[in-house]
């Protein structure tokens, strides 16, 4: 029986310990790779959703500026009667303050 020198023995044990790190040393970069792709991805997606929300916002924002112009310009045409008893403007401030507020708590942003 051939006995081997001790030092090969170590030798061997060393090789094995740098191919398994070195094997370690590509899985962890592939990691790195893969975990940076999802992470752009991500950040792709929350651009996306940034521009969707900004140009939803403008265009919530345009219709509630035409809608306001459209309500000045039915008041300067209505006929000036003004009304001036403080009960029923207290009524009307009452009645435009709760259909604000539904407006404001509902989930439709559609035209009211």
């Amino acid at each position: 029986m051939e006995r081997r020198a001790p030092e090969f023995g170590v030798a061997e044990a060393i090789d094995r310990v740098l191919e398994a790190e070195s094997e370690a040393a590509g899985v962890i970069a592939a990691a790195e790779r893969d975990a940076e792709s999802v992470l752009e991805a991500a950040r792709k997606r929350r651009r996306l959703i940034l521009e969707t929300a900004r140009r939803r916002a403008s265009r919530l924002h345009a219709r509630a500026q035409q809608q306001l112009r459209q309500g000045i310009e039915q008041l300067d045409r209505a006929e000036p009667a003004l009304e001036t008893d403080p009960a029923k403007l207290r009524a009307i401030s009452s009645a435009a303050v709760a259909r604000l507020a539904t407006r404001l708590t509902s989930d439709d942003d559609g035209p009211h």
